[in-house]
């Protein structure tokens, strides 16, 4: 990478994502001065992770400063921030500007090229990015694109502007008008977000553990989803996305792990 600029990566990682995680860091790796892995010790829950499946990404994701926390009893929805507060801490100090991603966000090939355009880092604080949006399988792309991936300056960070319920997009909130909304040089997103890509199995562990697993009647959903072949819609609020059947961007193998 020719930028002066120093970019350290934050990713948020639970073993559910265990099948996005190499992929995610290995992305990021060529244009990061440093990589954290943050991690906690239950799900949002309150379940037990997979402490062995923890271990064995320590051993398979190597030159990343792997960071680990305990959970606590009765956190509010913000919690999903405390992975990127704590990743916060551990940066090293000459690191210009940050990148919050979570484990399921993989970043594009082109990612590095548009990073190489420096006259960007002197006009904005936070940079939020387009992604693609897939659902079941990664064949499965919506023909309407979404947010994922946060670049912002590491001198505008702080614990209010990261514990809110906007969550990245509150950290977009609080540095505006220096904020942007960004795609590839070709105008097409440089990130893939896979968050509901999985088995039917990970799906329901996935609606029942996470931080918003109170909001509506996940798992109702997903046992109606997979009673059926795709009918080419996903059932996520707010979206019922269109879909387009693509040529896998990245080989994502679909399969139960323990």
């Amino acid at each position: 990478m020719k930028s002066l600029i120093k970019i350290g990566t934050v990713i948020s990682y639970c073993t559910l994502d265990y099948r996005f995680i190499k992929l995610c860091t290995d992305q990021v790796r060529p244009f990061s001065s440093q990589i954290i892995i943050v991690s906690a010790d239950h799900f949002f829950d309150g379940t037990p992770e997979n402490s062995e499946l923890l271990k064995k990404t320590y051993t398979e994701v190597h030159g990343v400063d792997m960071i680990g926390y305990k959970w606590q009893e009765n956190q509010p929805k913000y919690w999903h921030n405390m992975a990127r507060w704590i990743g916060l801490q551990y940066l090293k100090n000459n690191i210009d500007f940050v990148l919050f991603l979570d484990a399921d966000e993989i970043a594009d090939n082109k990612f590095n090229e548009w990073l190489e355009r420096e006259t960007f880092f002197s006009q904005y604080d936070a940079f939020l990015f387009l992604c693609y949006w897939y659902f079941r399988e990664p064949r499965y792309r919506a023909k309407t694109w979404e947010k994922a991936g946060l670049l912002v300056r590491k001198n505008k960070l702080t614990r209010d502007n990261i514990f809110t319920t906007g969550e990245r997009e509150g950290i977009v909130y609080s540095t505006l008008p220096n904020a942007a909304l960004i795609n590839g040089m070709d105008g097409r997103p440089m990130v893939h977000h896979y968050s509901w890509v999985r088995t039917k199995e990970e799906m329901l562990k996935k609606v029942k553990s996470w931080g918003h697993r109170d909001d509506i009647e996940w798992e109702r959903l997903v046992e109606e989803e997979f009673k059926r072949d795709f009918t080419g819609t996903d059932f996520v609020p707010g979206h019922h996305y269109e879909y387009e059947t693509i040529e896998p961007i990245h080989d994502i193998k679909l399969r139960n792990f323990e």
